[in-house]
């Protein structure tokens, strides 16, 4: 089979990050819906709180993971195939031995999703009352009767998580880019429904029909021609053991990429009312360059690690994945600068709108600062695990994140006395530790080589320390007196004039130093500007 190159991995990792623009846009207009029509409160701090408990379980079942937990195995049965038959195997559609491993995990999984969904639904305001037990009996009734809405979606989660490993394995990344546009769109859709009637559940029914088509349904057709579903008597045979043995760890272990959220929600149902609200605001920003630079290079360096590791090419493998990383860090870094720089005209341009008024703007920007220190590492993070998971090796990942979170919790603790703010420095704190760890563990199973990053972090930080100085100097230039004359103009000139000058410097000083991870971005962009 032909090697993997560069470019090959830049043009699936933009198309998920087109993807991840998209869907964070949407999500956007998800958060500014809810925002404008219901503010900063206590019923979307019970809104938010909802999810905590499907979220729970999906992580129970590493829902979240399965796809990279299924990767491996799918990757050598396909690698078996390619060395038995022709070349262009790729090409070639459903197999029995595909057939069979999808059937045989999926059903056995299936059936212990629907068990513990229906407990889920059973006991819902007692595994309610002990995340949010800051909340009243009240609130927790109400955010278990929204909890039970979503709770069936993690059943489409799961199952397409399952299909999307058949896709991945094939390096078919259509479905995975557009399983969160349709969930997103099934949000707005739902919640702009349920404002008719001053209904909040309206968001919650959108994402359980944005689930089931995005997570489900477009897997299912995109993969119809790959793998078809039999359903057979739960087994605990030598493949689904294989398969357990790799998403075991990501059931029982954990990680700062979904506690962080679970621990904020914890501290800040203690804390004043809209302060899950804020948080989870200023999380949504920091999401946005995680999404497009770290998700998307994660997804794209995965599944192409797997497939080398499956071949035995571990040179071209270990400099996939330096040279991923370093272009991953150093990107995160310039735009975590920006939004360091510039956190309340962002904030008040996007969101301060409706009911969400000037003092959400400002407690949301105030932990936005310390929520942007943690990109890099957020990024780097998605690209390491996905890399290990990619190859197999989930059970050191597992002990290392989970020491980590351990580690990390009483921190959150510790600085929740700081409110948001704290509780946003220790997840910063908490996710470079664990991205450490995870770097560790890569040069020691897939020689992952630190020097590019090395270079890359000499080239990023001043770049990025220049340029937020320059937006910063530029967003106090704006005159004050527009900015309180009408809200949303002085927001967007600040904004304007801050986003300009970092630009100016990013493109300039690093174009000059030969930034990671820019000049494919740029020159890409310039040949979409042509074509137009």
């Amino acid at each position: 089979m032909a090697s993997i190159s560069a470019r090959t991995v830049r043009t699936v990792a933009l198309l998920l990050a087109a993807s991840a623009l998209v869907s964070r846009f949407m999500g956007y207009g998800r958060d500014l819906l809810l925002n404008s029509l219901y503010g900063a409160t206590d019923l979307t701090d019970m809104y938010r709180a909802s999810f905590v408990v499907p979220d729970m379980l999906n992580y129970l079942l590493a829902g979240g993971a399965l796809t990279l937990s299924l990767l491996p195995q799918m990757s050598r049965v396909y690698a078996r195939l390619d060395a038995q038959h022709r070349p262009d195997t790729s090409q070639v559609g459903r197999h029995p031995d595909v057939d069979r491993l999808f059937s045989k995990i999926a059903s056995t999984l299936l059936l212990v999703a629907t068990v513990l969904v229906v407990v889920g639904e059973l006991f819902t305001e007692e595994f309610v009352g002990l995340v949010v037990n800051g909340f009243s009996a009240a609130d927790i009734a109400e955010t278990a009767r929204l909890t039970r809405i979503v709770l069936p979606a993690q059943l489409c989660f799961i199952f397409g998580g399952l299909v999307q490993a058949t896709l991945l394995a094939r390096q078919r990344f259509g479905a995975l880019a557009l399983t969160p546009l349709l969930y997103n769109g099934g949000i707005i859709v739902g919640g702009a429904i349920g404002a008719q009637f001053n209904a909040i559940e309206g968001f919650s029914w959108g994402a359980l029909i944005g689930a089931a088509l995005g997570a489900l349904v477009v897997p299912l057709a995109v993969a119809r021609d790959q793998v078809r579903f039999r359903p057979t008597r739960p087994t605990l045979d030598k493949d689904v053991r294989t398969f357990l043995w790799t998403a075991l760890p990501l059931m029982i272990g954990v990680s700062l990429t979904t506690v962080d959220e679970w621990v904020g929600i914890h501290f800040g149902s203690h804390l004043a009312e809209g302060s899950i609200s804020w948080l989870n605001s200023g999380r949504r920003l920091m999401l946005v360059p995680i999404g497009l630079i770290g998700t998307a290079a994660g997804q794209a360096t995965g599944a192409f690690v797997a497939r080398l590791y499956a071949e035995g090419k571990r040179d071209e493998l270990a400099a996939l994945l330096g040279n991923a990383l370093a272009g991953v860090i150093a990107l995160s870094l310039v735009i975590a600068a920006f939004m360091m720089a510039a956190p309340t005209p962002i904030v008040g341009l996007l969101f301060e709108h409706g009911r969400f008024g000037p003092e959400d703007t400002a407690r949301t920007a105030a932990v936005l600062i310390p929520l942007s220190a943690g990109i890099a590492a957020w990024s780097a993070q998605s690209v390491l695990a996905r890399a290990l998971y990619g190859v197999g090796d989930t059970w050191r990942p597992m002990f290392a994140t989970t020491i980590v979170t351990g580690a990390a919790l009483p921190l959150y603790g510790w600085l929740s006395a700081w409110g948001i703010t704290g509780l946003a420095l220790a997840g910063a704190i908490g996710m470079t530790l664990q991205v450490l760890a995870l770097a560790w563990l890569a040069r020691g199973r897939l020689g992952l080589d630190l020097r590019p990053l090395g270079r890359g972090l000499l080239r990023a930080v001043p770049v990025a320390a220049l340029a937020a100085a320059a937006a910063w100097g530029m967003e106090l230039w704006v005159p004050p007196l527009v900015s309180t004359a009408r809200p949303t103009l002085g927001y967007g000139l600040r904004l304007a004039a801050a986003g300009s000058a970092w630009l100016f410097v990013v493109l300039s000083v690093g174009g000059l130093v030969g930034l990671p991870g820019l000049a494919p971005m740029v020159n890409r962009i310039r040949v979409k500007l042509r074509r137009l």
